[in-house]
């Protein structure tokens, strides 16, 4: 049986919590099941599969049609997040780490009209690869660039010892290699971090988390959330005001992708579970 994909659509006024109003459903194509990360430039959203799918980014419109795949000249070991900067490059975060044990990650840079792909190969302060129990929090999902920097928003991973703490690193936006700035942290009671977007617009941050449980497995265990982070400090997203907004879902749903689309709409799509597959929210216009 094919598995049910989805794209959903939220008011973009429910991001300052003026509405409650339902998304909108539309079916996307099963070949994104794994979606695990979302990049809006001009039409063209660019995504990407969680790992075990290989070097590819997938190009839809607005409606979740495949217009083409991508193949990259890159290793794909675990793929989080997917970002681009102002003259049209994209950054592809392969910097998942859920076992702790990975001491090098990349994001791999590329334009979608050049040949080749150049890589950003980093580690983070402290980092040792003892595995997910070490302090440092060394998994990461959540990427966005700004000002010629990659921001990365990590994603707790000392399971039952009730930290929940997401750390802001930032580098450089050109290739070599580097150890991550540490820059700021923050605490999210019963949430994790698993995708970012920036609006230059209104200047916020919004982040995508959700409460799991291990139980075999990475599981998302309760309502998923919006948090929108404005009046920060130049450069420092997590010393902002925070604002949550828990999405209405019947089922617990692991949310990994998330970006703004035309000033006006923001994509929010989770990656495939054992309780649905995948999710987009696109969110009305501001008002």
């Amino acid at each position: 049986m094919t598995p049910r994909v989805f794209l959903l659509l939220f008011s973009l006024a429910f991001i300052s919590c003026r509405t409650t109003a339902p998304p909108k459903t539309i079916r996307l194509p099963p070949t994104l099941s794994e979606a695990s990360g979302l990049s809006i430039r001009a039409n063209e959203f660019t995504w990407h599969n969680d790992s075990g799918d290989g070097p590819y980014t997938y190009t839809t419109d607005e409606n979740g049609s495949i217009i083409h795949r991508d193949t990259l000249s890159a290793t794909a070991f675990d793929y989080e997040d997917i970002t681009h900067d102002n003259t049209g490059n994209v950054y592809l975060g392969d910097f998942g780490n859920n076992t702790g044990r990975r001491t090098e990650q990349r994001i791999f840079r590329y334009h979608p009209d050049k040949p080749g792909t150049d890589s950003i190969v980093f580690s983070y302060p402290g980092q040792n690869g003892e595995g997910r129990d070490q302090t440092g929090n060394f998994d990461c999902e959540a990427m966005i660039w700004h000002r010629d920097t990659l921001h990365l928003f990590t994603k707790d991973q000392l399971f039952g010892k009730g930290s929940y703490i997401t750390y802001h690193y930032r580098l450089p936006a050109t290739p070599g290699r580097y150890v991550a700035e540490l820059v700021d942290s923050l605490r999210l009671p019963r949430r994790v971090v698993t995708a970012a977007a920036f609006d230059p617009e209104r200047n916020e941050l919004v982040l995508t988390a959700y409460n799991f449980k291990m139980l075999g497995g990475f599981w998302p265990s309760g309502f998923a959330s919006l948090l929108t982070i404005s009046d920060f400090p130049e450069g420092r997203f997590l010393s902002g005001t925070v604002r949550r907004r828990n999405l209405s879902w019947f089922w617990p749903t692991q949310f990994e992708a998330v970006d703004f689309y035309d000033g006006q709409w923001l994509y929010v799509g989770s990656e495939a579970t054992r309780l649905r597959k995948l999710a987009v929210g696109k969110r009305k216009k501001r008002r």
